[in-house]
């Protein structure tokens, strides 16, 4: 089932302007749980948005009212949060554990899991970087994390956002050189001062957790897009399963 979210979402990752309907699709991500009871003035006074702004942009959506797109909105996320338990319980995060690619034991893996969520359970917001297709692999987990209350957007360089511990940052980079790279070139950003999960290739990473903010996940083998995407898709999932098992069960 194509959930509003989704369709939400599949504006706000992808589009090249930073318009009122960007930010009203950001204003939903913030205010989710909220919009059950947010009535069309609320929404229009908290966003400080005008009525035809909104009305054009549920009209992209199919809708002509607000009732109509709020009801939709709410109906989809218990769809959504009945989905999330018939798929995850009963399901064993070892199993995903034991078959990964990696070179610490299960155990320790199952621990950076462990703490990667608790970081993201007292988050803020979560803001992913990273090169597009890498990033995109994560929606399953920007989806839930949003169902559970969480903002979670993608970095766009035309949004001006600034970064504190309370934020964590998710930067999904093969050879770590993009984190590097960032905080040279977008210092404003602040995102050393974010709590970061670094997944990466790159074992010289792991000197990185040095720093009490930075949680690296290393996953060994070659510089080569299919097996990282791959392992990607992997961790991504263990953290979707590993959160709802630990906070909501």
């Amino acid at each position: 089932m194509n959930i509003l979210l989704s369709r939400i979402l599949t504006y706000l990752n992808g589009t090249l302007f930073h318009d009122y309907n960007y930010k009203i699709c950001t204003f939903i991500i913030f205010h989710y749980l909220e919009m059950e009871d947010m009535s069309e003035e609320d929404f229009l006074k908290k966003g400080c948005f005008k009525k035809e702004e909104l009305y054009a942009f549920i009209a992209l959506l199919g809708f002509h009212e607000y009732e109509e797109f709020r009801e939709t909105l709410v109906n989809h996320h218990q769809t959504r949060l009945n989905q999330i338990r018939v798929r995850m319980i009963g399901v064993d995060s070892r199993e995903f554990i034991e078959k990964m690619d990696k070179d610490c034991s299960d155990d320790e893996m199952e621990k950076i899991i462990s703490d990667i969520c608790q970081k993201l359970y007292r988050a803020k917001r979560i803001v992913v970087f990273g090169a597009l297709y890498p990033i995109s692999i994560a929606i399953e987990l920007q989806t839930d994390m949003i169902t559970f209350g969480k903002p979670f957007i993608q970095y766009h360089n035309y949004d001006p956002i600034v970064m504190d511990e309370h934020d964590v940052a998710i930067v999904i980079s093969a050879t770590g050189r993009y984190l590097e790279g960032f905080k040279k070139s977008k210092a404003d950003v602040h995102i050393d001062q974010s709590q970061q999960i670094l997944i990466t290739q790159n074992k010289k990473y792991l000197k990185t957790e040095t720093t009490p903010n930075c949680k690296v996940i290393y996953v060994p083998g070659k510089f080569d897009s299919i097996n990282f995407n791959y392992q990607i898709m992997t961790i991504c999932d263990l953290i979707r399963l590993h959160y709802f098992q630990q906070y909501y069960l």
